[in-house]
């Protein structure tokens, strides 16, 4: 058991699980009642969703731990990256969002995620800053 947490659906105590795909905190009264929460929260990047204006991009992992950027209103809105957002706008095509991504050829740039724009430019910062609070990082 969770220790003084409830379900928020039916205030049931939520639990420890395990499944295909690792360890989740789920609700006791499952088969009823089946909300599941990951056992590590996403973290919020603080950058404002550029498709749905409503959610925030959170830092996840995917089933394979692989880490990516997705929207906190999802599934309403089904906004994913795969590299870290900054809050900066493309000059090229005004998308609200510029991601860094790290290559071995052309090293850390800072790159508008729309595959129909070309833009990018070398990043300046530290790569590991454009991922979040620093006690986030592991």
């Amino acid at each position: 058991m969770v220790e003084g947490r409830v379900c928020p659906k039916c205030a049931s105590p939520l639990v420890l699980k395990a499944g295909r795909y690792g360890k989740f905190i789920g609700c006791s009264a499952y088969p009823k009642c089946r909300h599941i929460e990951p056992l590590e929260k996403p973290l919020d990047t603080g950058v404002e969703c550029p498709q749905c204006k409503k959610g925030s991009i959170l830092k996840r992992k995917s089933r394979s731990n692989k880490i990516f950027y997705s929207c906190s209103e999802y599934p309403k809105c089904d906004y994913a990256l795969w590299n870290a957002p900054i809050k900066e706008s493309c000059p090229e095509c005004n998308w609200p969002v510029l991601t860094v991504k790290e290559t071995k050829r052309r090293g850390v740039e800072k790159v508008c995620p729309q595959k129909a724009c070309k833009y990018a430019t070398p990043y300046e910062g530290d790569p590991a800053d454009a991922e979040g609070p620093k006690e986030a990082r592991t």
